[in-house]
């Protein structure tokens, strides 16, 4: 694809921390010179700091300052102490945040165009969210360059860590917050087989698209029935990484979202959950992630920075993001 300035603006200088001498930190090591030429980077980070398909949805308004939240946190770390690490753009580099505005349509062409340049120049993206409808517009991403480069089908699988389906009808035909999955399934972007729900809670969905997401085989982990398998000796990581396994070895590509909803307690996040998964567990998730290669696409949306006066939800999002970005880049 062209590269064009229009959909696209670089990360504020102002959220790369700098450290003292000898204590250097991830904001001093990020490249953020775009575009890359002639370089194949390890990981690159994209944002898209918009929660206009929130509002949309009915939720809580305050995503669309995730990414700078999660980047503040983020630079602000040491690069993995026990790992050599250099100044280098073949390491990591950040492409900046796709450019939104009152149109959601146009907004999430931007968030795809973005993603399928990051794609194209790095083995694996780190996408920050922003609402939860932008896992259409970053699926449809890895689905084409997916496709370009394997001159294929390009097969996609998409492991979701959510309380929510989402795959709610849109309204006045626009996209949402709750409508990614049924709008990646009804666009044929992916086989609905190929899509696991980890994490759904009863309390957070409709019967109707239970039903509509069973009679697509749609695979749903139901987070009271993890919780009761881990109490039997399956860990909720471990049966996290089995699911994995199983995208993996049938899909080209794969993508793992993340949506913060899933966190108990977190109060900065767009539909508060007093009940879910502990920050822990979606790091060593998040890390089993990062050691497969297939996993191109790491998404963590819905992070509303502005709604948490202690400032732990932006805190435990760059840890999550963190998580996967050890375990990633000692892959070549």
């Amino acid at each position: 694809m062209e590269f064009k300035q229009e959909f696209r603006r670089s990360v504020d200088p102002e959220l790369l921390f700098k450290g003292r001498p000898g204590d250097v930190r991830l904001g001093e090591l990020v490249s953020t010179t775009w575009p890359l030429v002639g370089v194949t980077t390890r990981i690159c980070i994209v944002g898209a700091p918009d929660d206009l398909g929130v509002q949309l949805n009915r939720g809580r308004r305050g995503a669309a300052a995730g990414p700078s939240g999660i980047r503040r946190e983020l630079y602000r770390m040491t690069p993995p102490m026990d790992k050599a690490f250099e100044i280098d753009p073949g390491v990591f580099c950040d492409a900046g945040d796709s450019i939104s505005g009152n149109d959601i349509t146009a907004n999430h062409r931007h968030a795809q165009s973005l993603c399928e340049l990051a794609l194209n120049a790095s083995r694996a993206v780190v996408a920050l969210g922003g609402g939860n409808d932008y896992s259409a517009p970053h699926a449809r991403a890895l689905r084409e360059v997916s496709a370009a480069q394997k001159d294929a089908a390009g097969t996609i699988g998409i492991l979701t860590i959510d309380p929510h389906l989402d795959v709610r009808e849109r309204e006045n035909n626009l996209p949402h917050s709750g409508t990614a999955y049924r709008d990646l399934i009804d666009g044929a972007v992916i086989d609905p087989r190929n899509l696991i729900e980890f994490g759904t809670r009863k309390n957070r969905n409709a019967s109707s698209h239970l039903v509509w997401c069973r009679e697509r085989g749609v695979v749903i982990r139901d987070f009271s029935e993890l919780h009761r398998a881990e109490r039997l000796g399956l860990r909720i990581p471990d049966a996290f990484a089995q699911d994995l396994e199983r995208l993996v070895a049938r899909c080209d590509a794969v993508m793992v979202s993340l949506d913060l909803d899933s966190c108990g307690g977190l109060t900065g996040v767009s539909a508060p959950a007093a009940i879910g998964f502990s920050p822990s567990d979606l790091c060593e998730m998040a890390a089993v992630a990062g050691r497969h290669k297939k996993v191109r696409l790491f998404e963590i949306v819905e992070c509303a920075p502005d709604l948490d006066p202690t400032g732990m939800t932006a805190k435990v999002a760059a840890e999550i993001v963190y998580a996967f970005m050890d375990s990633r880049f000692p892959l070549s």
